[in-house]
């Protein structure tokens, strides 16, 4: 790397950190409050200004006044998520009112209107008018779409203590913890902790699972994104519990025992190398899980210093059913997590607030392959964990003008390798066995991620306006280190390879892994991303029925691969315009409209893209003896016996580039249907565009898109690819969201049907578009998330004498398959048919691949899952002032067992098309002891 380089990549860090101190306005990555605004009105309807208002709660440690503007209106901004808040307004004149049971959800605004009524004479002393107000599930002064799910929900319906998992319970969201949704890849999820983006930053995964019951609101954002987020999926955003004057705990343990769970009969995503199970005289496989979980929190300094902190052991223990060269065994898959928390709150004025707060969790999973063709001492061990540290300070600097500063940093580190740790174990491929893996486990990586971010935020207000615009800067890199045990590769044939005695017989080729210093080793690389993006926005209400949000946004990424080298820049414009109408001048019919752009401005896992790979040489058998095959080599095209690959990668970044992005449009209608509850119809279009390709550049192919016949640059034989983002790799959906959300009687409801309709070119990064251009043509179709019908409901129902039921259903139809074979010449790939694409016979005498009259369309099975739960309060029977709950939870109380994907590689011969690739996992019970004040 030239010094000119070095120093212009310095130049731009410095630049961004200068930009860092210029008062510019700017609202926190993500909110950590919500608000309540309303209008007061004389009896005769005319609204009243200089109205004094006063708010509390027990999120509050000291009630909040405002007065009403000229046109009548009020706002509390800055409120911590949370329940019981009340109202109070007290006017000479009129009865003084107070509005209780209040709730404030993360990131949305809470309607309260007042009217009051004149005091009459009759009236001795001026007495409170209590009014209990139910909260309906409506937001006036936004377009976005998602769902506040608050702890209390969470926990009365039956979902296993993932905050990763959350989102899945909210409409367009798909299945999986890092699930995709409205169109989305997996990777554009993101997961902010208490505003602050905490997303890993190559894969887009939670970087650090956390305590389950540390969370007081999760907020779901799924699309009307405003200006201060740049986001291409969905948005999770959890507001953390913090400690009060109040001392407070929460102890749980859960209990999941191995006779409360049903046995698995069949394998679970195995080969069918795995064999049958009918009439097996092995003990069926079992599965365990235990739980204790602890969190309390209260004052250090009374009205100052609070603390909350809290902890989550998870043991799970799962076996895995086997047929290990035609004997069966229950293979036992162990994983050990634990999780930690700490948040301190101080409050050394009225007007300012800091928090801070520590996670961390350890993940460790034992024989994570689990699969028929490892044997048991080539098992693979998963060694992960992440750490985060998070700092927020709020300044009130007047009741117009807030400041906010959130800033910190995030560490995953995760280990993929053999069990037993040993990196000197060659692994032994056996070809002749369905390539039985024996020795060890083979590949390896150990990969270390950082994040720091530093998000400098100020909300002011201007009469009607609510402006916010602002800075976030972040800095994401990784160190990625890739190899092989032994840093050599055996594959056998009819024998067990020893290359001390290679005549001997077993010996087919060897494949040795070598550093770019061309010496035997491991491949240490790393990449690093500065990402600045700012933004502006306005919501202005214009009068009580409407409110418009336009909002801008430019972002910008600088993306380094191994040793500081410049890759590329992407910069991205974002414009946001969206607008809320109460149609019927009541706070219960609301019509939503948006248009936004996000865009992706790199991570390290695409800045990883440029670097180089493992050099591999692969020596054949001759005469009894492996050739000899070394990087320094002299390599003859004609000769296979000693091939390479791998090293200084033939690839080359665009130098310039249009980022991937997202067009979203969406309408909406929202009607409350009974006080407390909300439905909604939410209809969206997106556009993704510009994905990440690697094209293949070089190759000549004939019109078959079968053979090279040359090469454009004929001094650069072999692939040669381009790095870009070409406009006909994209990805859209049009879809539609049914949803109820909200409480009525004794019925708390979050339901919703889903249609949706996923195409595009591209599946994911670097996929395989374009590595034969001849084929690109046989991409375009349903994407491999294109579920045509989602049901999805979580509903519970409260009694009043203590016991609640909850129930959770998902049905969703099956995802496409296409029938494919792979081809190895001139390169690996995978030739897809209809309907994603039209194939072709690649095999002299086998059936034609291009059959038109064999084009059917092909999905994978419709799921069905139904979970159930009752909780009752113990403490109720012992007149117990705090809470001992009982809670028992059983997944899949159907205990169904149908396969959920099949197998979709056609070969001319031992072909496993069509057959089952993967089961749900069967009934699981579990036992929940809760204490809590």
């Amino acid at each position: 790397m030239t010094t000119t380089t070095l120093l212009r990549g310095r130049g731009l860090l410095l630049a961004l950190l200068a930009l860092t101190v210029l008062p510019l306005s700017a609202l926190a990555a993500g909110e950590n409050y919500g608000r309540v605004s309303g209008y007061v009105y004389d009896p005769t309807g005319t609204p009243l200004s200089e109205v004094p208002l006063t708010i509390s709660g027990p999120a509050l440690q000291q009630p909040i006044s405002r007065t009403s503007g000229e046109d009548g209106r009020f706002e509390f901004t800055q409120l911590p998520p949370g329940e019981g808040y009340a109202l109070e307004v007290k006017v000479e004149g009129f009865t003084p009112i107070k509005k209780t049971g209040i709730i404030i959800r993360l990131g949305q605004t809470t309607p309260v209107d007042v009217k009051l009524e004149v005091l009459t004479e009759t009236q001795a002393v001026a007495t409170y008018e209590i009014v209990e107000k139910v909260n309906p599930i409506i937001n006036p002064d936004s377009a976005q779409t998602g769902a506040v799910v608050t702890s209390e929900k969470v926990a009365s319906i039956p979902v296993f203590t993932q905050v990763q998992a959350i989102p899945q319970l909210v409409a367009g969201v798909g299945p999986g913890n890092a699930p995709s949704s409205r169109g989305g890849l997996s990777r554009y999820g993101k997961f902010y902790v208490d505003g602050m983006d905490t997303t890993d930053v190559s894969d887009g995964s939670i970087t650090s699972p956390m305590n389950f019951y540390a969370v007081e609101n999760f907020e779901v954002i799924t699309g009307g994104l405003d200006a201060q987020y740049n986001a291409l999926g969905m948005v999770e955003n959890v507001v953390t519990k913090s400690g009060s004057n109040k001392f407070t705990y929460d102890a749980t343990i859960i209990l999941s025992p191995a006779w409360s769970n049903a046995k698995a009969s069949s394998a679970t995503n195995q080969t069918p190398s795995t064999g049958g199970f009918l009439q097996s005289s092995t003990p069926q496989s079992e599965t365990d899980f235990y739980s204790p979980m602890l969190a309390f929190g209260g004052p250090i300094i009374k009205d100052r210093l609070w603390f909350y902190v809290s902890g989550q052991w998870n043991i799970s223990n799962q076996e895995t059913p086997l047929t290990v060269n035609g004997v069966q065994e229950n293979r036992p898959k162990d994983t050990n997590t634990r999780m930690g928390r700490l948040k301190l709150t101080w409050q050394p004025t009225d007007k300012d607030r800091l928090s801070v707060a520590f996670s961390m969790d350890d993940n460790v999973i034992g024989n994570n392959s689990s699969r028929a063709t490892t044997s048991l001492e080539a098992e693979s061990r998963i060694d992960r964990g992440g750490t985060f540290i998070i700092a927020n300070y709020d300044r009130n600097i007047s009741q117009d003008v807030l400041f906010q500063l959130q800033t910190g940093a995030t560490n995953k580190r995760a280990f993929i390798g053999p069990q037993n740790a040993d990196l000197n174990v060659p692994a032994h491929v056996d070809l002749g066995n369905n390539s039985f893996l024996t020795g060890s486990w083979g590949n390896y990586s150990n990969e270390n991620k950082w994040r720091f971010q530093f998000d400098p935020t100020v909300l002011f207000k201007a009469g009607a306006h609510q402006m916010k615009g602002g800075l976030q800067l972040g800095y994401l890199t990784g160190r990625m280190q890739v190899g092989n045990t032994g840093n050599v590769r055996y594959f056998d044939r009819n024998g067990v390879c020893n290359p001390d005695d290679v005549a001997a017989g077993g010996c087919e080729s060897r494949t040795t892994y070598y550093n770019l210093d061309g010496q035997p080793g491991p491949l240490t690389t790393s990449a690093s991303v500065a990402q600045l993006g700012a933004f502006f926005q306005d919501r202005w209400t214009v009068n009580r029925q409407l409110t418009l949000v336009a909002g801008l946004r430019a972002d910008v990424g600088r993306m380094y691969a191994d040793n500081n080298q410049f890759v590329t820049n992407l910069v991205g414009i974002g414009p946001r315009l969206s607008a809320t109408y109460d149609i019927t001048n009541d706070r219960k019919t609301l019509l939503k409209a948006h248009y936004g752009r996000s865009n992706e401005v790199g991570d390290v896992y695409v800045a990883q893209h440029a670097n180089p790979e493992p050099i591999q040489m692969a020596a054949k058998v001759v005469n009894g003896a492996f050739v000899e095959c070394t990087p320094d080599t002299v390599l003859d095209p004609s000769n296979t016996n000693c091939t390479r690959s791998g090293g200084l990668a033939r690839r080359t970044f665009d130098k310039t580039h249009t980022p991937p992005s997202v067009d979203e449009l969406s309408l909406g209608l929202h009607r409350e249907i009974t006080e407390g509850t909300v439905l909604g119809l939410d209809v969206t279009y997106r556009r993704y565009n510009n994905l990440w390709v690697d094209e293949e550049v070089n190759q000549i192919w004939d019109a078959s898109g079968t053979r090279v016949v040359g090469y454009v640059d004929p001094t650069k034989t072999g692939t040669q690819v381009l790095v870009h983002n070409p406009d006909d790799a994209w990805r859209d959906y049009k879809g539609m969201d049914l949803w109820v959300q909200g409480r009525t009687g004794g019925w708390d409801l979050l339901a919703s049907y889903t249609l949706g309709f996923n195409n595009g070119t591209v599946d994911t990064y670097f996929d395989g578009y374009g590595a034969n251009p001849r084929m690109k043509y046989l991409f375009e179709g349903a994407t491999p998330d294109d579920i045509r019908h989602t049901f999805k409901g979580s509903v519970n129902y409260s009694t009043s004498f203590g016991l609640d039921f909850g129930f959770r259903a998902r049905y969703l139809t099956g995802t496409p398959l296409w029938m494919n074979q792979s081809v190895s010449y001139p390169d690996r790939t995978t030739l897809y048919r209809s309907p994603r694409g039209t194939g072709f016979s690649t095999n002299r005498g086998t059936p034609n691949f291009n059959d038109p009259s064999t084009i059917s369309e092909l999905r994978n099975p419709d799921q069905f899952v139904l979970d159930a739960q009752a909780r009752y309060d113990i403490g109720r029977l012992f007149q117990m002032s705090n809470k001992l709950e009982l809670t028992f939870m059983v997944v899949n109380v159907l205990n169904n067992t149908d396969p959920t994907f099949y197998y979709d590689r056609w070969a001319p011969s031992n072909s496993d098309y069509g057959l089952v690739s993967g089961r749900s996992r069967p009934l699981q019970a579990e036992l929940l002891l809760r204490f809590r004040n």
